[in-house]
């Protein structure tokens, strides 16, 4: 069973079981999360809007390690509020 998650604005840092993981957001309002170890699990980004949109990102797997990240073609208008690792349990 995957670990519990919580959600983080975007420049904020967290780490998920192994996974040292970072959340992002560019100019565009595009989200992502990259995360970093070795840990198997498949996860995506999953990106909430302050509009109340929410976007997921590409699946991702660290099971041979290294760094994966999951980007969202979210284009939020306002701004990404949060973004949170979703597993597949």
């Amino acid at each position: 069973m995957a670990p519990a998650a919580w959600a983080v604005a975007p420049g904020g840092q967290f780490r998920y079981g192994t996974l040292d993981c970072r959340a992002t957001a560019d100019a565009a309002g595009n989200g992502a999360l990259s995360c970093t170890g070795t840990m198997n699990v498949t996860w995506r980004a999953k990106v909430k809007c302050k509009a109340g949109f929410t976007y997921y990102g590409t699946w991702q797997t660290n099971a041979e390690g290294g760094t994966k990240e999951s980007k969202t073609d979210s284009k939020c208008v306002i701004s990404v509020e949060d973004i949170i690792i979703d597993p597949i349990a």
